[in-house]
């Protein structure tokens, strides 16, 4: 057993339970909003600064703590927003169920368990004399899972963040990830000519053409590899086919078919280029009397932060303060560090949750990772303050 999680914050757990009990999925503001105002009073009396920008209708919360160093000032931004619970769960996905060391409910892992370990790792901070030695900032948003633009990407477009580093208590296990994938999404339509389906003989069916493409984009070849991930390659995934299923009728070709893809990118891709090498296939796929039409529908930069970056370090030191080995590792997924990074502000992912459980039903978390969170938080935080700097980013 680890340090700490052989001394479990109550608070900890019972702000994580409240969160949980929260059903801020997307379009619940009011529950988004719950989450936040559950953190704030949590906070509020060792914060100097407290602030809701308003976004397009959506709050995020931005609390300021400490006296350290400005230049030293760390970002802890996370998001209490979580993707439906649909499925079989064996117990009610928004109340939060302790079963056999491990913790149960609709974003234990992704992402309320990391927030609720930094507001109490602060919280700890704050009662042991120890904050102002640290320069905090804990961001809290309510839209990552729908794209960040609410959250996020409107905070550094506003230039609201005062942080100089920032970490994401995405699950990562409690090693390290110093970067990440990143996405773009494709909507790919193929016009025919539909008509009765008596009558194929004399039309321009999309289905064929529709099919074909499917089979090049499944065997397109990637060139980039990074073996820091695993696997090491890009990916790209067929995650929708529409060919006329809304129709209530069975005797009807359509005119046009719909593929949508996910393509996945290593560092040092650029979106661009991808989407010029899925315009090249289409375009030698489907041909007259047919045409396609391609419209991108997501952009999500892939990022990288050095080991050697001061955050990097700090949050190795953090790790390891709980006895845990404090592994560098590359997440899959697409994540908010995407947005950090592109901005100038390294970044790095550090949180408790085996990755594979986010978005599950039943997602668990194990209760000693999460115990352990709230520790290595803190640590993190005042190795921020006193290790040797870095010159990975200065602000004008």
């Amino acid at each position: 057993m680890s340090r700490s999680s052989a001394n479990p914050d109550p608070f900890a757990l019972d702000l994580l339970a409240r969160l949980i009990a929260q059903p801020s999925i997307l379009g619940n503001d009011a529950a988004i909003v719950a989450c936040m105002d559950l953190i704030q009073d949590a906070l509020a009396p060792y914060a100097s600064e407290i602030e809701r920008p308003l976004h397009d209708g959506l709050p995020s919360l931005l609390m300021r703590f400490g006296a350290g160093a400005a230049e030293r000032m760390l970002t802890i931004c996370g998001h209490v927003d979580v993707v439906p619970a649909e499925g079989d769960w064996a117990s009610p996905p928004f109340l939060l169920t302790a079963q056999d060391e491990l913790l149960i409910g609709r974003g234990v892992v992704d992402m309320k368990g990391g927030v609720a370990a930094a507001v109490a790792a602060i919280r700890h901070l704050a009662r042991a004399g120890d904050l102002d030695r640290c320069r905090i900032e804990l961001a809290i948003t309510g839209d990552e899972e729908v794209g960040s633009q609410r959250g996020v990407r409107a905070l550094l477009a506003a230039g609201a963040f005062q942080g100089n580093m920032a970490v994401c208590p995405e699950p990562t296990a409690l090693d390290v990830y110093l970067g990440n994938r990143g996405v773009v999404a494709c909507e790919i339509t193929i016009h025919g000519r539909g008509g009765h389906a008596g009558l194929i003989h004399a039309l321009d069916s999309p289905i064929g053409p529709t099919l074909a493409l499917c089979q090049a984009l499944a065997t397109m070849p990637f060139t980039a590899r990074d073996e820091r991930f695993s696997p090491p390659t890009p990916s790209l995934a067929i995650v929708r086919i529409d060919a006329g299923a809304s129709l209530p009728v069975t005797n009807v070709v359509p005119d046009t078919a719909t593929v949508v893809l996910d393509r996945r990118l290593v560092p040092g891709e650029e979106i661009d280029d991808a989407v010029a090498a899925i315009e090249t296939l289409v375009a030698a796929t489907v041909r007259p009397p047919f045409h396609a039409t391609l419209r991108v529908t997501k952009r999500w930069p892939p990022c990288e932060t050095p080991p050697a970056a001061l955050v990097s370090r700090a949050a190795i030191a953090g790790v390891t303060s709980v006895g845990r080995p404090g592994a560098f590792d590359m997440d899959l997924p697409a994540n908010d560090t995407s947005w950090f990074v592109a901005d100038g502000i390294p970044a790095i992912l550090l949180g408790p949750g085996d990755p594979l459980q986010a978005h599950r039903t039943d997602e668990a978390l194990d209760i000693a990772q999460f115990h352990d969170a709230v520790a290595v938080y803190a640590a993190m935080a005042l190795a921020v303050a006193e290790l040797p700097g870095d010159d990975d980013r200065s602000r004008d």
